[in-house]
């Protein structure tokens, strides 16, 4: 590894420590990776369930004084989301969200991209209008892009309609698309 590699390493492992969970509404949130050193502190938020959506496996499990549940559907933020994987990933975050009381962190590696394009599909599945879905998302993570041009476009948006009118309705849970208060730094 060359100098530039090292540096740009560092810078990196930099910038990801300095991520924290962002809440995005009364009942979700999202951040990077759920390390085994941070699920203490998500769990402490009050986390129940997680839902990863990196390309690699999870580091942390479900048991007695951990999380109830956590799972994997695993992309790439570098493709081309297939409908198939979007489904799985809407179908995989409404039956954590369903489950009365959870609060959901839904992670990739960065909490950049991934994270909250799947977010943001599941706002729009809910029935929120696209820009709604960003709006609430991005102002509450500001490095997240929600709905990223690498990986989603319209269709993407017609399939999480479609897909939310068909299976997610009525929503067992109210506060699902309730924004969390923005609380302003003095």
């Amino acid at each position: 590894m060359n100098r530039v590699e090292l540096s740009e390493q560092k810078r990196i492992v930099y910038l990801f420590a300095e991520f924290a969970m962002y809440r995005i509404t009364q009942c979700l949130s999202v951040g990077p990776f759920a390390s085994p050193e941070r699920a203490e502190k998500l769990l402490a938020a009050g986390v129940t369930h997680v839902l990863n959506v990196s390309d690699g496996p999870s580091h942390v499990s479900a048991g007695e004084g951990s999380f109830a549940e956590v799972a994997w559907v695993p992309m790439s933020d570098s493709r081309w989301l297939l409908p198939s994987t979007a489904v799985r990933a809407l179908d995989a975050l409404h039956g954590l969200v369903s489950v009365p009381g959870s609060h959901v962190y839904v992670h990739c590696v960065m909490g950049m991209a991934r994270a909250p394009t799947i977010l943001w599909l599941y706002l729009i599945a809910c029935g929120l209008s696209p820009e709604g879905a960003r709006d609430i998302i991005e102002t509450r993570s500001p490095d997240a892009t929600a709905g990223h041009f690498r990986m989603v476009d319209q269709g993407h948006v017609l399939l999480a309609q479609k897909h939310g009118r068909m299976y997610f309705f009525p929503h067992p849970r109210a506060d699902i698309i309730v924004p969390f208060p923005i609380v302003e730094e003095e």
